[in-house]
Formats: structure tokens, sequence, C-alpha cells
């Protein structure tokens, strides 16, 4: 199945590994491990599991949504609920994307304010933020790709293998008893573990940008599993480090276990941390603006470079209004429930009632 765009504005199905698997491992992976433990405890780790088992289905039920239409979120709202209905649900898709954006990009900066530069003033780190975003969002879908492409290698290879340095002070008793709480506290945690993979319904706009998109569904999987081993591997590493009472006082598990790795040459190994991580983050937040713009675009008819400036202002002005913490958490928890009813209740609705329709005008799209 072809794309309807110009050739030239596409990418490989390959890439779509690295789309799904940058949307996925955020800022979220440096603390997910106290939010997905609050229920479940040290048996959290099954709530990864099954959490990452669902959204292998959602992913192969939006591409069989896209595939039926062979086009966006946006021309499968029309098509299913008509011009205005179909505009409602696109207005919300646009806010959906941006809030998420906002969120990683907010948390980002609090990273930097607390572990980096205590004195910097926000509005100074998220300009500098703002105009990187700029460039790389201005720049069009493939040099989205690029920077995707480079912000799993690189990090990957850098900051990884930091976790192992843990190790040596591991108790691997802190993971017995297994399977010691009940279905409903696992099913908790697995809701909190969602948190984590929220981003990846950014395919829904970046599938018409996919050569041959209908073989890109193994590379999506794959990006996902990927992303859901590496998720397991640090919450297993982080619960035989620290005891659960020591976790529930830690903000920031992950950067907290990194700082055990000593080098001669690096005296503050946190610093390096969370610079290489800005390569994974600039691009997580870059796939959801431009997949906001482009909606933006096709729901309002703005050019992108415009509601892209746009945009980009707001997020100057409500990054420097949230200045607390409690705020930041209030809009975190605000939108977790927003995307669980989005993504467990939504898309599987979506995708039944397309079929139907599809059914209904005997193919006709």
């Amino acid at each position: 199945m072809k794309s309807l765009l110009d050739e030239r504005h596409l990418v490989s199905s390959f890439y779509v590994f690295f789309l799904i698997y940058t949307n996925i491992i955020g800022i979220g992976i440096m603390s997910f491990q106290r939010d997905i433990t609050k229920d479940a405890g040290y048996d959290a780790w099954i709530s990864i599991i099954l959490s990452s088992i669902s959204i292998h289905i959602l992913v192969w039920m939006i591409y069989r949504i896209l595939g039926i239409a062979n086009n966006d979120i946006i021309h499968v709202h029309k098509f299913c609920f008509g011009k205005w209905i179909g505009a409602l649900f696109n207005i919300f898709v646009i806010f959906y994307f941006l809030i998420l954006a906002l969120i990683v990009f907010r948390v980002y900066i609090e990273v930097v304010q607390v572990w980096l530069f205590p004195l910097m003033k926000t509005w100074q780190i998220s300009l500098i933020l703002l105009v990187l975003i700029y460039y790389i969002v201005s720049g069009g879908f493939r040099v989205i790709t690029g920077m995707c492409f480079w912000g799993t290698i690189l990090p990957l290879i850098i900051l990884f293998p930091l976790n192992f340095f843990s190790l040596e002070f591991a108790d691997f008793h802190n993971l017995l008893p297994v399977f010691n709480h009940s279905l409903k506290e696992i099913v908790s945690s697995s809701k909190a573990m969602l948190f984590q993979y929220v981003g990846f319904e950014t395919l829904f706009m970046f599938y018409p940008f996919i050569k041959n998109p209908d073989r890109s569904q193994k590379w999506a999987h794959f990006g996902l599993l990927f992303s859901s081993l590496l998720y397991l591997i640090i919450a297993l590493i982080t619960f035989v480090f620290f005891s659960e009472g020591q976790l529930n006082h830690t903000i920031w598990p992950t950067l907290a276990q990194m700082k055990i790795a000593k080098f001669n040459l690096v005296e503050r190994v946190e610093f390096i941390v969370v610079s290489i991580w800005l390569l994974l983050i600039l691009p997580n937040v870059s796939v959801k603006i431009w997949a906001g713009c482009r909606a933006i675009k096709k729901v309002i008819n703005v050019k992108q470079r415009i509601s892209l400036v746009i945009v980009l202002v707001l997020f100057f002005i409500i990054s420097n209004v949230l200045k607390e913490r409690i705020q930041i958490e209030r809009l975190n928890e605000m939108y977790s429930n927003i995307a669980f009813y989005f993504v467990y209740l939504y898309i599987p609705f979506l995708f039944l009632y397309i079929h139907i329709k599809h059914k209904i005008t005997k193919g006709g799209f």
C-alpha cells in the first residue's frame, strides 16, 4: 500500500522502530519504578509485562484502523463521524499530543534544575530547549526521524551500561516472595505503567509518512518490545538495589543508581547522564509537537511553521507558570487518566466502529 504523500517526505519502514522507541522512552524512565511499586510492590515487574502485551494489541489495532483509511487519524475521524463531530475529535487529538509534549518538556526542565543548574531560571532553560525544538521540527519529519535514530543509539550505548554498576550492591532477596500481591494490585500497577508507554499513539499521525506503511508493523512491535525489555531490566536492577522503603523516598531512582558509577576523570556522572538524556528528550518532544502541529494544519488549515511558533510560545509561557512540583504532578495525573480512557476505550471503539462502517459502505472511504 503506497502513501499519498510525495516520496521525498517519506521515511523507510525500518525507522518506525526508532520513532516508537523515542516516543515511549522519555523522561518517565527516570522515575517510573516509584510509581508502579505503590500498589504492587516489587511484583510490579509483572505489571510491566502485562501493560506491554496490552500495548502490542493496541498497536495492532491502530495499524488495522490506519490500513483501512490509508491515512492519518484526522481523516479517519472525518470518515467515521462526519465533518463537525470529526473536527471535535480532531481538536481533542491536537491537545492530547501537545499536552503530553508539554509534560515531558517541563519535567526535563525540573531535572536539569535539580541535578545540574539549581540557580538557573526556568525561562532560561526553556528558551534554549525551545530554540532547539524549533530547529528540529521546522526541518520536517525526516529531520525528526534522524533525531530519533541518534536519540536511540547514543543514549543507549553511553547510558544504559551505567545501570549495571549498582549490581555490586544488589540484594536479590528484595524480589522475594514473588506473586504476593493480588490481581487487583497488579492491574492497578499496570495502569500506572501505562503512562510510560503513552506516546506510541503518534503512529496515528506519522503513518502516512512511512514508505510501504503496511510493512512497518513488525518494526513498530520490535520498537515496543525493545522498550518494554529496557523498562523491565531497569526496574529489576532498581528493585535489587533499593529497598521498598528507600524507593518510596527516591524521586528519580534511575538517576540515583547511575550515580554509583565512578570514573577517574568524571566526578559527577549525573551531569553526563542528564546532558546526554537531552538527545532522547528532544526527539520525544519534537515528534509530539510535530503531530500536534500537523493536526492543526489539517483541521484549521494553518501553516505548520506558524502553528509551531504559536505552540512554542505557549510552551514557554505555561512552563514558566508551572513553578511548583505539585502543579506538574497534578497535570501529570490528570493526563494519565485521560490517556487511560483514550488508549483502552477509545482505540478499541474506533477499531470496531471503522470496521463496521467500512463494511456498511462496502469498502468506500
